[in-house]
């Protein structure tokens, strides 16, 4: 991703506002749940492919219409992952932390569902009731981390491919914490064998390559030795926590977050023992890349 100007031209529907130089952008002047245009809903597609993910406070938005705030940018019944879905519609998952309860492990970078052989492409977050300090989320750029590799060393990694497994991730212990949690487990290896995902991919709209591994669901890199893969797994997960890589967003409730699941890694920070809850829904196409 290139630097942004302080105020972005170009989107007349809205205002938008970088967040960082390289990744996030805030977005004033919509209410999501009115975007029925076409221009508008054409201008925040673009807008999420430039600036990765894209930030929105005092939303007000029902399950139904968070749904079709994720149809303006792809199909909502893409993958889902495990969290409980919302009474009134089973597209939309709930992100719930209750005090004593074990965590989703989701504190680690990750894209989301890369264990599927096709993730979904981004996913809308809305905050509903979140804690008085701390349960912020990370973004971080793939683009960024591969415009600043060694040209040598973007050649070699464009000829790899990685594995991406849910048995790498936080999803088995959580499944162990629940009622049949183990014939969960069984169930859902079953259903996403590990799949093998290149290293770095082209964005379908921008066009621009990115660096698609995650500590949460990459295993290794396919023809190279375990101390060879982990040693490079190491360096590129080592990128993704540089500063310059990332935007930081402190939740309020009524915020949200879109990004895309294709050019961003996340992380959920557990630094909060409050009652929290976001709903999620994500969205996708029939082919990720």
């Amino acid at each position: 991703m290139t630097t942004k100007t302080p105020h972005a031209d170009g989107f007349r529907r809205f205002t938008l506002t970088p967040y960082n130089p390289f990744i996030g952008a805030v977005v004033d002047g919509i209410d999501l749940g009115e975007t029925t245009g076409e221009e508008v809903r054409a201008d925040l597609r673009r807008a999420l492919a430039e600036y990765g993910v894209l930030f929105f406070r005092g939303q007000t938005l029902t399950p139904e219409q968070q749904v079709d705030v994720a149809r303006i940018f792809g199909d909502p019944d893409k993958a889902k992952a495990y969290f409980k879905r919302h009474d009134s519609n089973r597209l939309v998952e709930l992100i719930e932390f209750t005090p004593g309860q074990p965590g989703y492990g989701t504190d680690q970078w990750h894209a989301d569902i890369t264990f599927s052989a096709n993730p979904p492409t981004g996913t809308v977050l809305h905050a509903r009731d979140v804690p008085s300090v701390g349960g912020d989320t990370a973004w971080a750029s793939g683009t960024y981390v591969y415009d600043r590799l060694d040209p040598a060393l973007r050649a070699y990694l464009e000829t790899l491919e990685a594995v991406h497994s849910i048995e790498h991730s936080g999803w088995p212990e959580w499944f162990r914490t629940q009622p049949n949690g183990e014939d969960l487990y069984r169930q859902a290896r079953a259903e996403h064998l590990p799949v093998v995902h290149k290293v770095v991919q082209t964005h379908p709209v921008t066009g621009r390559k990115l660096v698609y591994v995650s500590p949460n669901f990459t295993l290794r890199i396919r023809g190279l030795s375990r101390q060879q893969s982990d040693a490079l797994l190491t360096f590129l997960f080592g990128l993704f926590e540089k500063p310059e890589a990332q935007a930081r967003w402190r939740w309020r409730n009524g915020d949200v977050a879109i990004w895309d699941n294709r050019a961003t890694v996340h992380y959920a920070v557990t630094d909060y023992t409050e009652y929290r809850l976001l709903h999620r829904v994500t969205f996708g196409e029939d082919r990720a890349f």
